[in-house]
């Protein structure tokens, strides 16, 4: 069977291989932590989300959200995100990205204060299906 988010190996390396969703929300942690511009070997990878660490969402994550849901798409595995505030002040944001991806929706909750973090994540259920 093909594995449609692909297979990895765990971090730190165990050789133990991580797959389905939970390598999804790995890496799409991964991408939403690492500053645009950070890797010399690929300067397209990467989110604008660390620029507003320290900076204060004073517009309640509004921006912070749209730009996550433009990173979040460059991943090829997810097809659209909808990102929304759960959770937001001066210092931190709460995330919910809904996301359609090749092998249906999925949910991932990201917190954004001295860095960049995923709290959890979920395959949700189509809709009309349990």
């Amino acid at each position: 069977m093909i594995e449609p988010f692909g297979t990895d190996f765990q971090a730190p390396l165990t050789g133990a291989l991580l797959s389905g969703p939970a390598l999804l929300a790995r890496d799409l942690g991964r991408l939403l932590r690492t500053r645009r511009g950070a890797l010399f070997y690929d300067p397209d990878y990467g989110s604008y989300l660390p620029e507003y660490l320290g900076e204060g969402f004073l517009d309640g994550g509004a921006e912070a959200a749209a730009i996550c849901e433009l990173d979040l798409e460059e991943d090829p595995r997810v097809l659209s995100a909808t990102v929304t505030v759960t959770a937001a002040d001066l210092r931190s944001i709460t995330l919910r990205a809904d996301l359609e991806t090749q092998a249906g929706p999925f949910a991932l909750i990201v917190e954004a204060s001295d860095a960049v973090s995923v709290l959890g994540y979920e395959e949700v259920a189509p809709y009309g299906t349990g």
